[in-house]
C-alpha cells in the first residue's frame, strides 16, 4: 500500500520496514527530476535530502524496452543508455526511474541484498521488461523469486488508459489479453499494473509478495506528473527512487 510521508514524499509499506534499505516517490512539490533539464538538479537534490541519501543517482535512458542493466559506484551520476531498469547489490548506490503515468516497479532481495527498478509503460510491459528485471537478479545475484519484494509505484489506473484497437493487437499478441478491458461503448482500457504482476508471478514471484497499491491514479492524484492529463505539455517527472544505506 502506498502511503504519504510527513516529508511529503510516498513509500510502499511492504518496503518500509528495512532499515538498511531506502525507497520512495516524489511528487510535483520536489518538482521535475528529468535528467538534462535546467533547474531539474535541484528537485533531485532535494529528494535527496529528504531521503537521507547522496544526491547522485543512477538513471535510465527509458526507451520504452526491457533491457536491465547491473550497476555500481562508477555509474553515480549517470544515465544508462538503452536501458529500462537497473540492479545493483552496492550500498549508496541508489536507482532512480522517472514516470509521469508509466509503472515504477521497485524490487528487493532482503536474503541477497540487492535492489532493482524498472520502468514499465505499454511498450515496456509487452517487451516483457518486469520478467527481465526478475531473471536479472536471478542469474547475476542467485536470488530465489519466492523470496522477493515487488512494490508498484503510483501509475495510471485503467479506468483512464485506454488504447487503440492497434495497441490492443499487440498487448493481446503478448499474451495480455486479460488485462484488456472493453466498455459498453466499444472503448478499451489497459491495466498496466495487472499485466505487469502476471508477468511476475510468470518469474516465480509471489502474489503476496506483491505490494500492488490500493488505487492511486497518476491521472486523478495531482501530487503526481501525469502525461494522459497534462498533454501535450507535460510539466514534469516523479521519481522513484530505491537502493541500499551506506
Amino acid at each position: 500500500m502506498l502511503r504519504k510521508t510527513n516529508k511529503g514524499f510516498y513509500t510502499l509499506a511492504t518496503l518500509s520496514n528495512f532499515k538498511n534499505l531506502v525507497h520512495g516517490f516524489s511528487t510535483k512539490d520536489f518538482g521535475d527530476v528529468r535528467f538534462k533539464i535546467a533547474g531539474t538538479k535541484k528537485s533531485r537534490e532535494k529528494l535527496a535530502k529528504v531521503l537521507n541519501i547522496e544526491s547522485e543517482f543512477v538513471g535510465v535512458a527509458q526507451k520504452h524496452g526491457n533491457k536491465v542493466m547491473r550497476v555500481d559506484e562508477r555509474d553515480l551520476g549517470k544515465i544508462i543508455a538503452g536501458a529500462d531498469g537497473l540492479v545493483t547489490n552496492k550500498p549508496g548506490v541508489n536507482l532512480m526511474i522517472r514516470v509521469a503515468d508509466c509503472l515504477p516497479i521497485l524490487v528487493y532481495d532482503p536474503k541477497n541484498q540487492v535492489v532493482g527498478a524498472a520502468h514499465a509503460g505499454w511498450r515496456g510491459t509487452v517487451a516483457g521488461v518486469a520478467k527481465n528485471l526478475i531473471k536479472k537478479f536471478v542469474t547475476d545475484f542467485k536470488s530465489d523469486p519466492g523470496k522477493l519484494l515487488v512494490g508498484f509505484g503510483p501509475c495510471i489506473e485503467f479506468c483512464h488508459y485506454d488504447v487503440t484497437q492497434e495497441r490492443a493487437l499487440k498487448i493481446r499478441r503478448a499474451g495480455l489479453g486479460e488485462s484488456l478491458l472493453t466498455s459498453i461503448a466499444g472503448k478499451i482500457f489497459f491495466d498496466l499494473k495487472r499485466a505487469n504482476k502476471e508477468q511476475l508471478l510468470s518469474e516465480g514471484i509471489l502474489s503476496k509478495n506483491i505490494d500492488a497499491s490500493i488505487k492511486n491514479c497518476t491521472f486523478e492524484n495531482t501530487d503526481f506528473y501525469s502525461w494522459r492529463r497534462e498533454k501535450p505539455n507535460l510539466s514534469g517527472n516523479f521519481a522513484a527512487i530505491i537502493g541500499l544505506k551506506r
